[in-house]
């Protein structure tokens, strides 16, 4: 939750949250990876429309932009699918699999 905290103070939105980016270290520590499809915002309010991540972790805002642009998300589509990786992790198994 700290990682996405600090990346969208400044202005990056993730878009691929899931239990295969989040990392352990030797020494327990948590790491959130891969950001080959982040986004760096100019200003704290903008919005994408594009659709990108991994399906089953997506908010829905970003799986509707794949048939249209007109409902753009922001930052909270990282906390849907934060969401659903912690429910992966309770469960070893994404939802609805």
């Amino acid at each position: 939750l700290l990682a996405l905290q600090y990346l969208h103070g400044c202005k990056i939105i993730h878009r691929d949250v899931k239990a295969g980016n989040v990392l352990l270290t030797l020494d327990g520590d948590i790491k959130l990876a891969d950001f080959g499809v982040s986004a760096k915002n100019s200003s704290t309010i903008q919005r994408r429309a594009s659709f990108i991540g991994t399906p089953y972790w997506m908010a829905p805002e970003v799986v509707q932009c794949e048939t249209s642009k007109e409902n753009p998300y922001g930052y909270k589509a990282d906390i849907w699918s934060l969401g659903i990786t912690l429910i992966e992790m309770a469960e070893m198994e994404p939802p609805h699999h």
